[in-house]
């Protein structure tokens, strides 16, 4: 060890056995070496780890993200449109009464792709405006309902932003009876048919031919894409509310035990006789409403009328 100006030691390292050189520096304690500034690495550490935590509790605006409200921001996206259910509200589909034809389209982008369940394919049309697409039924048929598919976020220009729908006998005698004007249409769109006039309460159409003209696109386009159709009718003998076959069964059930009363009074009892017939007025007066399918009871096709088509 050697003294210093100001009476500080410092401790010199041995001369190496080879004698190759000698060096002269100081000596620091192992851990110091290994570990130079172990107290900034660990702050370092700590900030960020903070800094991590409130990336994940806090949004960009600073203020806290709740699990609950980002689950429901994520279902809300995720949501869909919910099937439509002819049979639940009484109609039936009469596509296939109909053939198809388009005014043009391009291969692969036809009718066939237009009838297909998949809205993934479309009729596209290949030539000037308008577009037009004829619907030809083999008879007279009653529609109350016709939908078509669009899809705006995927179509974009080839969106239509205007139909007219006309409707007659043949392609040579038609009268329009509406005109829709859409914006960023998205899903099925139901053409608005009540009150043309058809069937018992003039809420259906009557025809044996329907074109549908697509006079506009969105942004000016040309061409145009509809990724489905549906046309349907009024079905006589679908299990709703109005035709249900559990009232109809609960109504024999109930007759029957009003035979068998009326059976065990005397003719000439004719008091009993009115307590059998108030009774049965306050029973139909009174009398539950069940929906389509309650009791687990439905008319099988078997069992319904023959229907030609």
């Amino acid at each position: 060890m050697t003294m210093e100006p100001g009476g500080v030691g410092r401790r010199r390292s041995p001369t190496p056995a080879t004698g190759a050189g000698r060096f002269d520096f100081d000596i620091f304690d192992e851990e110091s070496l290994s570990n130079p500034t172990p107290a900034v690495t660990e702050d370092i550490g700590h900030i960020e780890d903070e800094d991590v935590e409130d990336e994940e509790g806090h949004d960009a605006d600073g203020g806290e993200v709740n699990e609950e409200d980002q689950g429901e921001d994520d279902e809300e996206g995720h949501e869909e449109e919910a099937p439509f259910d002819a049979s639940a509200v009484g109609l039936k589909e009469i596509s296939n009464l109909a053939s198809f034809t388009v005014s043009s389209y391009k291969p692969g982008c036809g009718v066939k792709e237009l009838r297909d369940d998949d809205v993934n394919q479309f009729w596209q049309s290949d030539g000037p405006q308008p577009h037009r697409l004829n619907i030809h039924f083999i008879k007279r048929v009653e529609i109350r309902a016709l939908r078509l598919y669009l899809d705006y976020e995927l179509d974009e220009s080839y969106t239509p932003t205007k139909i007219q729908i006309t409707a007659g006998f043949s392609p040579n005698f038609t009268i329009p009876f509406t005109t829709m004007e859409l914006n960023m249409p998205k899903g099925w769109i139901d053409v608005p048919i009540a009150g043309a006039g058809g069937g018992p309460d003039g809420n259906s159409l009557c025809c044996w031919f329907v074109r549908i003209i697509v006079l506009e696109n969105h942004q000016n386009g040309k061409d145009t894409h509809i990724r489905g159709i549906k046309v349907y009718a009024l079905d006589d003998t679908a299990d709703t509310a109005e035709n249900n076959p559990v009232e109809d069964m609960v109504e024999a059930f109930n007759e029957y035990e009003d035979r068998l009363e009326l059976m065990h009074i005397h003719d000439h009892d004719e008091q009993a006789i009115l307590r059998v017939e108030e009774k049965k007025k306050e029973r139909k007066a009174n009398a539950r409403k069940y929906a389509p399918g309650d009791g687990g009871l439905s008319i099988p096709d078997f069992m319904r009328e023959p229907e030609i088509r």
